[in-house]
């Protein structure tokens, strides 16, 4: 099919390379030219792995092209509407959505079928139908969420567990039936179960699905806490719980907290649009408060094992972005520590393998006093250097092949707080340091300390 992708963000990039793999025709459509002229060079305003190679394959094939030019719209069989829904503060939005798909209504040369894959707050999709139906009656909307996740996009794209389609007359009308037969060609070559439902109910399976994934992530992190006190091994439970089909181990891990594009905005969103109905969700208002205490947490640890205040510190943060893989800053929970080190009166150096300068660009606009600094390092040992305590904030693969016996020697302390559960104990032990990880102290002679 000729496919238009209306927005050259993230989901939008992945969007347009993966169908182009498929062997669509797909026109990228975007109105920042500076962005678009790099795409058209192959090089990716985003850090994605496997996305670039896609991206240059297919301009290579001539099946993937990016333009800023929306008269490239009126030669496609579909348009699929990927732009922004997060305002400057984090939060959801759909206003870009609104105005682009009504644009797009009032645009008599382009398809009356038009695709949205941008994230929506249920009743959203509704309201567009009613909007774009008063501009033409022809025109018909369609919410195809999408459920790729950042440092694996690609592969959740073309193996996804599963293809959502909700379309307006979904029940009651062959317009309805056309978009959802249009959509199921889209994704023919995928072996994958392919889900039609109505509009409301393809927007609630996409946040339902986020917001209970966040409640896994918080519930592992508290009981992390539990454990910490009661002498449970908080690997070993979530391992253990994992093994039961009905919970399964995926994301059941405890750590700082969760971040990045979707979790928190929609962890936050879903019970303030239940409070707007009147409707009581006690479960899931909690996640977001829950979340957030988890680095709080993580930083009383630190000054339990130093015996000393974080005031005055110098404690090297290892990862500031919300996940490894990534570059992506968003929500970090990194961040959050960071943040939380500067408060507490800690100066702080930091490393990140894909996003040091723009980290500490982010901590330097967190500062909540004049006298912590916040600095950037090249690489672990360089952000180790004279530090009185390391922080592990994200999982990325070097920090857990750390050479603790060359970096023990150049730091003032002797404390590392193991936010991921990455760092080998054994090997940072001997090297005369002591781990806090997920709350438990080890290392350096101290045998296991529990926080009572």
């Amino acid at each position: 099919m000729n496919l238009t992708i209306v927005g050259a963000g993230y989901v939008g990039i992945v969007t347009a390379a993966c169908l182009a793999h498929l062997g669509h025709d797909v026109t990228c459509l975007d109105i920042d030219a500076e962005r678009v002229e790099r795409l058209q060079l192959g090089n990716l305003p985003v850090h994605e792995p496997g996305l670039d190679d896609m991206v240059r394959s297919g301009l290579m094939a001539g099946r993937l092209r990016f333009t800023t030019d929306r008269a490239r719209v009126h030669d496609s069989d579909l348009v699929i509407v990927c732009v922004g829904t997060l305002d400057a503060n984090e939060e959801w939005t759909g206003a870009l959505v609104q105005r682009v798909v009504e644009d797009l209504a009032a645009d008599r040369a382009a398809p009356r079928q038009i695709v949205v894959r941008s994230t929506l707050m249920p009743g959203t999709a509704v309201r567009l139908a009613a909007a774009v139906a008063s501009i033409d009656p022809t025109v018909r909307i369609a919410h195809n969420p999408e459920f790729t996740r950042e440092a694996t996009a690609v592969s959740d794209f073309l193996e996804p567990d599963r293809v959502v389609i909700g379309v307006d007359g979904h029940d009651d009308g062959a317009e309805g039936t056309a978009l959802a037969d249009a959509l199921r060609s889209v994704y023919q070559a995928l072996d994958t179960p392919v889900f039609t439902t109505d509009l409301t109910s393809a927007e609630t399976i996409k946040l339902a699905s986020n917001v209970f994934l966040a409640a896994k992530v918080t519930f592992a992190n508290e009981l992390a806490r539990l454990a910490a006190v009661t002498g449970a091994d908080a690997n070993a439970v979530v391992d253990g719980m994992g093994l039961d089909r009905r919970i399964s181990r995926n994301f059941l891990s405890p750590g700082p907290g969760f971040g990045g594009s979707c979790f928190p905005s929609q962890a936050r969103a879903l019970p303030e649009l239940a409070r707007r109905y009147g409707v009581s969700t006690p479960i899931m208002s909690a996640i977001w408060p829950s979340n957030m205490a988890q680095a709080e947490w993580l930083l009383d640890g630190l000054e339990h094992a130093a015996g000393r205040s974080i005031s005055g510190m110098r404690v090297a943060l290892l990862g500031l972005t919300f996940k490894a893989g990534t570059d992506d800053l968003r929500e970090s929970p990194a961040l959050r520590l960071g943040e939380l080190l500067l408060g507490r009166g800690a100066s702080v150096s930091a490393y990140d393998p894909t996003a040091t300068e723009a980290g500490i660009k982010q901590l330097r606009s967190m500062r909540v006093s004049l006298s912590p600094v916040v600095d950037g390092a090249t690489d672990v040992a360089k952000a180790c250097t004279d530090a009185d305590a390391v922080v592990v904030a994200t999982e990325w693969p070097e920090f857990a092949q750390v050479d603790w016996s060359a970096i023990a020697p150049t730091m003032a302390g002797r404390v590392i707080v193991d936010g991921r559960g990455i760092i080998d104990v054994e090997a940072a032990g001997a090297a005369g340091l002591r781990v806090v990880s997920l709350g438990v102290e080890s290392g350096a002679g101290t045998g296991a300390i529990r926080r009572a």
